[in-house]
This record gives C-alpha cells, structure tokens and sequence, in this order.
C-alpha cells in the first residue's frame, strides 16, 4: 500500500534591508518600517546607512554621527539592526553592489529592498539596475498618492500588485506600500534646525538632545 506523503514548503526568512542617508533619521524611518513588517512577512528589517552616494549627494551630518542617531533608535524592536557595510568602505555605495553583499550573506533568505518614493524616482538610473530585480523584491514607501518614477514604462513588466504573489517572490518584483505614509523628511528636520524650530515631534527624544548637543545641521 502506498503511503501519500505530504509536501511542506519550506518558508524562507525574509529580510528587509532599508538603505538610505538617515541624515538625520526620523520618526518615520522607524514606525512606518514596523507598521508594514507583517504585511511583507518581515523576519527583520536592517538598516544600511550610505557611505559615499554614487550621485555625489554631500552629507551634513557625518558617518559616526548619522550611525549614532541610528543605534539610538533601533534598540526599540530586536526585529530592527544596522549593517554599517556601506560607512566602512570607502568606494562608492552602488545599492548593488551592497545587495550582492546580503546576498551572500544570507544564501537561504529572500532580501526585500526598502527605499523612499523620492529614492526610487531615479531607480531606472541606478547602476545595474536590472541586475538588482534578480537579487532582490522592491518595496517602495509611497509619500504621496502617486506611483512615480522617473521612466515608468521601463518597470511597469516588475510592478505587483497583489501581495501574496510579492511575499512569495524570491526577487524581481516592485511594490508600492501606500498604507502608511508621513509627512516627515530628514530635509524638512534639517531646516527646522536651521531656523531654530523644534524637531521634538519628528525625532526620537535621544536623538533631539544628540542632534542639539553636537550642534548638528546650524
């Protein structure tokens, strides 16, 4: 007699790596990622401070001080760590050379790549961009109500919009999340500074006292 075995698919942790300049990260860089890390069965999420931006984008604050204001903050949620590959290299952050990084890092996990709507405008820009869809899934953290990008027609074939079929994904997938949004910016936090506003609503207490006591963005 034969005996039907039953066949279980082996669930591959997901990792969400959130790149950015975090200069300085705010508020939302913290509860918008948490908000939707259910959503997109996030095991953790890691955040990956840029280092030396391939556009030639001048930080204001430094790397020690950008990774500080980031280690301040992240203690909130064990699911939440930094990778500081980008800070301690001293080429140029390509994003996929970054993701090929993950990727041998973590062979058996499916990589998310968490960046802003503004980041994402310039994505058919990036180097090898192409070659970043067979690495990872995009998630792209929507501000407005307008799916943008600056050649949409190039990734319209990558866009999904049904969420199981983008969590089952290995890779080569682009999802707009329009659940959370916020209005906050790390530009808009850097001017209140320079005007002597208060930030307090838009950062986290630790890092309002940090970013007064270096005297950061005057």
């Amino acid at each position: 007699m034969l005996i039907a075995k039953e066949s279980y698919e082996i669930k591959q942790p997901i990792i969400g790596l959130y790149l950015g300049s975090f200069d300085p990260v705010h508020n939302a860089h913290i509860d918008i990622p948490l908000k939707i890390k259910n959503h997109f069965e996030l095991d953790k999420i890691i955040y990956v401070p840029t280092g030396t931006s391939p556009v030639g984008k001048v930080f204001k604050a430094n790397k020690s001080d950008r990774l500080k204001m980031l280690e301040n903050v992240i203690a909130r949620d064990k699911s939440l760590s930094i990778d500081d590959y980008e800070l301690k290299s001293s080429d140029i952050s390509y994003s996929f050379n970054t993701l090929k990084y993950f990727e041998e890092l973590y062979p058996q996990n499916k990589l998310r790549l968490i960046i802003g709507e503004d980041n994402f405008m310039s994505f058919t820009k990036w180097y090898k961009y192409h070659e970043i869809m067979k690495v990872v899934n995009i998630i792209v953290l929507v501000r407005d109500n307008i799916l943008r990008c600056d050649n949409m027609e190039n990734i319209k074939v990558l866009l999904e919009e049904n969420i199981n079929l983008f969590n089952k994904a290995k890779c080569g997938k682009i999802y707009f999340s329009e659940k959370h949004k916020s209005i906050i910016s790390s530009t808009m936090i850097r001017e209140h500074v320079s005007r002597n506003e208060s930030i307090m609503n838009y950062v986290s207490n630790e890092n309002n006292k940090y970013i007064l006591d270096k005297g950061l963005y005057r």
